[in-house]
């Protein structure tokens, strides 16, 4: 056992004064593997008595859901071994030191399923073991696929499934479909399908400044009238700002995978903003 002094956890951003808070007074290291970091904690409780947290420090995960531009799905079937049988899951993996979730998203989908994909949608954030560990999964949807032939790490064996969520939601309905992480995947895609309106922030990455981006943005916008607003940033990608119809701002992003003919876009990047009532119509922005 080895003592701890820094705290494992993620940084606590709640209210200070919210009574269920639990403090923590000490920390251990009990075990140190190849993947899992087990810790034992001593915390202060609510009432003033102290009581021990064991839990695994994780570095954090993300799954991609890739998709077809028919709508097909891509999952895997892989051997878990501490359940002892094969699960059905969409691909997933944990994050490297210093990298970001959408990096390990991209690596994890051409090593397991031998897809790159330039339309990534972040649909949000999942726990799925609060109760003894610190692992956080960051769910993905991966568009505007290119095969390029898996690369397994060695040791790791699977089967690439193609599906539909119908076929997914059938395989859930008779219990071949446990897996948690998928089984949340489904339902925020699910949620994110079928939403009315859409706030969402669209970061474009390749040769995209100088060669008319900005313009071809509004022009698209104002056609599928949406609100928003276009501008380049100093980094050399574009943003833009899309609020509007579901169907309308989801055709202006996924043809920002195009955009004007000269650009060449590497990367479209999406992530969801909060409504923002001021946005009546479509404009271009200096650069930010």
């Amino acid at each position: 056992m080895t003592n701890a002094e820094a705290d494992p956890r993620p940084e606590y951003d709640g209210d200070a004064s919210d009574a269920l808070i639990e403090t923590r007074l000490s920390g251990a290291q009990v075990y140190a593997g190849a993947l899992l970091d087990v810790r034992r904690d001593r915390v202060r409780l609510p009432d003033g008595a102290e009581a021990v947290r064991e839990y695994v420090v994780h570095p954090g995960a993300v799954l991609m859901i890739p998709m077809h531009d028919d709508g097909r799905l891509i999952a895997v079937r892989q051997f878990r071994y501490p359940q002892n049988r094969a699960f059905i899951e969409f691909p997933a993996g944990k994050l490297d030191a210093g990298e970001t979730a959408l990096a390990t998203a991209q690596r994890e989908l051409a090593e397991e399923a031998g897809y790159r994909a330039v339309h990534w949608t972040r649909l949000g954030v999942i726990h799925p073991v609060i109760a003894y560990s610190t692992e956080a999964i960051e769910i993905y949807v991966a568009r505007a696929l290119t095969h390029v032939g898996a690369k397994l790490d060695a040791g790791e064996f699977l089967d690439v499934l193609e599906c539909t969520a119908d076929d997914l939601h059938a395989a859930q309905d008779e219990g071949r479909l446990t897996d948690a992480k998928t089984i949340a995947a489904l339902a925020l895609h699910a949620r994110w399908t079928l939403a009315p309106a859409r706030s969402i922030r669209v970061r474009i990455v390749g040769d995209v400044q100088g060669v008319g981006y900005r313009d071809w943005a509004r022009r698209a916008a104002v056609e599928a009238r949406v609100s928003g607003w276009v501008r380049n940033r100093r980094d050399g990608s574009v943003e833009v700002v899309l609020q509007g119809a579901r169907d309308a701002c989801d055709r202006v992003a996924l043809a920002c995978v195009e955009g004007p003919r000269a650009a060449r876009v590497t990367l479209v990047e999406i992530a969801s903003r909060p409504f923002d009532p001021s946005l009546q119509s479509f404009e271009q922005r200096p650069t930010g």
